[in-house]
């Protein structure tokens, strides 16, 4: 992978929590050329976010700045940190007691498919209504365990009016959603977010066909990389279907947090 498309899965990456968190609920955005803030009105740290875009933006002014946005705002945050944006950012924070959750690499490629194999037992559609919305709802809730307010604010019904992200829910052939996930896409780059499969349906190779589905569609939109921010079990279904390790990104809380 050559530097300028590097350039594009950075650039894309920030684009990308940028517009899960502007398109929630009671999403609330700030950027400058150091570092960006995300809100999305839930109290879940992760989804809240602080991101240093360089060295000079990750300082103690900088993370004051970010504990004075999350508190007026009676929320919750964390820190998202890349090293490869910011060289010893780990040292930096770990020094001011955030309390550091595991590393999850994060990777891409650049093949995505050309087809997707058809199944006969399991059907894939793109949310566009609200029973496909609460269809989604519903295995987002079963496997990470949200509240019927959290995934309401994370994933408004104004995301069915939306070109910027795209959900889409799997069904098995008895008509149960069983998996889903979100696609982002911009500038030729997609991301997928939140793919999950409830577990009596793991093992399967139903995520597989997912992901192989969004991204054939986001291929047919015009995108030619893939990103996706993966768990370390993940990882080894992602590097099967020909993504390869980007760069690790690891969340810091506040001390108060921890």
């Amino acid at each position: 992978m050559d530097d300028k498309q590097r350039q594009r899965l950075d650039t894309h990456a920030i684009e990308a929590h940028l517009t899960l968190a502007e398109l929630s609920g009671e999403g609330e955005v700030e950027r400058n050329d150091d570092y960006v803030l995300g809100y999305t009105g839930t109290d879940l740290p992760t989804f809240n976010f602080f991101i240093p875009l360089r060295l000079t933006g990750l300082t103690d002014e900088s993370l004051a700045d970010a504990a004075a946005f999350f508190n007026t705002r009676h929320t919750m945050y964390a820190v998202s940190l890349e090293e490869h944006r910011v060289p010893d950012g780990t040292e930096y924070l770990s020094t001011r007691r955030y309390q550091p959750l595991p590393p999850q690499p994060v990777v891409a490629s650049e093949n995505l498919p050309v087809n997707v194999a058809p199944r006969t037992d399991f059907d894939i559609i793109r949310v566009s209504t609200v029973p496909d919305l609460t269809a989604f709802y519903s295995v987002l809730r079963a496997v990470y365990d949200y509240t019927p307010e959290e995934v309401m604010l994370l994933y408004p019904s104004t995301h069915l009016h939306n070109d910027r992200l795209r959900h889409y829910i799997g069904f098995a052939d008895d008509g149960v959603p069983v998996a889903c996930g979100t696609l982002v896409c911009a500038d030729g780059v997609a991301s997928v977010w939140h793919l999950a499969t409830l577990d009596n349906f793991r093992r399967r190779g139903l995520a597989t066909t997912l992901l192989n589905y969004i991204l054939h569609d986001a291929r047919q939109g015009g995108c030619d990389l893939g990103l996706i921010y993966a768990t370390p079990m993940g990882f080894s279904l992602f590097n099967r279907l020909g993504f390869s390790l980007y760069a690790m990104r690891q969340w810091f809380l506040p001390q108060e947090i921890g």
